[in-house]
């Protein structure tokens, strides 16, 4: 008989756009190989990072794994559950060891229910919860229907921020004995510069540069910033607004910026694989997110000495200090955010001083990162393993 080989990590992911949450996915999925732990990655057809996994080896895509979640979806979700589990149930075959691993609201559900089902442990990473308070009642509810069930048949959560772990430990029975808070990592090597490498106040009329990154969904309510733009670039001609990203409410976008006769100030540059040229040039770093985890944006901004004006959401809080080195706003006051934007564009003392503030990102390396999850993985499959020579 074929002896099985060690221990595997499965992840599963909805979709490959260019977002936090798929770079962390991506990062694991590579470097825990290293660790001689195997990995495969589950994932949907759909995404800009597609191409660059399309060929690599142990990589499975399955077109019914969509984001949508529709009373016409449902048809598609049971095909895609099936799948799951036909793809569980061969790695169980194969591997003496497996472990599930989800990101996403939507592979979160999934990917546990199959895990579930063909009784492999999972781990659930959170990136801001898919309930919020910004959705109808009764869908809100059924979210956290959804995720107060799968909680019980979910092994271990790894949250990006304390703010998440503190809602999980509030609202799920047991998961403060099953929680770890790592960080989400960012590349350091191609975003961190010295200070004197960080772009200097400009004086009219040469521009001052806002940029965001951002999906066009509703949860980032680029709406706000838009609008917010409109009222500092009223005051202040130079002003100029960047965005990196697409997404379905890219015409709404588009739409608001011609109705503000902004078409010469605001940029949308798209998806862009390599985001550190355009984000380098950038003034002030802007985010109106109505609920996150806690973006690598953020992060990646600090690291190139970028002050950061956003919505106060998610774990943000973190690591934006109000008048340190960024600007918090209470979510939905965009006037507030103009205000602070404002405040930036005009006065070279303030931005200076948000500039040089000494942010300590130690915890938010890729290589950390990656050493955490080791330890998370070997801690569930030394007790798996103690398990089953218990039953023995």
């Amino acid at each position: 008989m074929k002896q099985k080989e060690d221990s595997h990590i499965i992840y599963i992911l909805t979709k490959l756009e260019l977002g936090g949450a798929q770079k962390i996915c991506l990062a694991l999925f590579e470097d825990i190989q290293k660790k001689g732990i195997t990995t495969t990655l589950i994932t949907g057809t759909q995404g800009a990072l597609v191409p660059t996994v399309q060929d690599k080896k142990n990589v499975t895509f399955i077109p019914s794994l969509v984001r949508q979640v529709t009373l016409t979806s449902i048809r598609q979700d049971i095909a895609c559950l099936t799948e799951l589990v036909r793809n569980l149930r061969i790695s169980k075959k194969k591997y003496a060891q497996v472990l599930v691993h989800t990101h996403s609201t939507k592979a979160g559900i999934l990917g546990r229910l199959a895990a579930w089902w063909v009784s492999v442990k999972v781990i659930h990473t959170i990136h801001g919860y898919g309930f919020n308070a910004y959705q109808p009642k009764m869908v809100r509810w059924a979210i956290y229907g959804i995720e107060l069930l799968l909680s019980r048949c979910t092994t271990h959560y790894i949250c990006v921020s304390r703010t998440d772990a503190k809602t999980g430990i509030r609202l799920f029975p047991g998961f403060k004995d099953k929680h770890t808070i790592i960080r989400a990592a960012v590349d350091h090597e191609l975003f961190k510069r010295s200070l004197v490498q960080a772009p200097c106040f400009p004086q009219a009329p040469a521009h001052f540069i806002f940029g965001t990154i951002s999906c066009f969904k509703p949860q980032k309510n680029l709406k706000d910033l838009i609008r917010a733009f409109a009222q500092v670039h009223s005051r202040m001609p130079h002003a100029r607004f960047e965005v990196i990203g697409d997404g379905v409410e890219r015409p709404e976008l588009e739409t608001l910026v011609k109705e503000y006769h902004l078409s010469d100030y605001v940029i949308f540059h798209g998806w862009q694989h390599d985001i550190s040229p355009y984000v380098k040039r950038w003034h002030t770093f802007v985010l109106s997110s109505l609920w996150e985890g806690l973006p690598c944006a953020v992060i990646e901004a600090r690291l190139l000495h970028i002050p950061v004006v956003c919505y106060n959401t998610g774990g943000i809080h973190e690591v934006i200090l109000h008048g340190y080195n960024g600007f918090l706003v209470e979510r939905g006051n965009l006037h507030m955010l103009a205000h602070h934007m404002l405040t930036l564009i005009t006065s070279s003392d303030i931005y200076y001083r948000l500039q040089a503030y000494q942010d300590d990102f130690a915890d938010f390396g890729i290589p950390t990162m990656i050493d955490d999850h080791t330890n998370v993985y070997r801690s569930l499959l030394k007790k798996e393993s103690s398990s089953d020579y218990a039953k023995k």
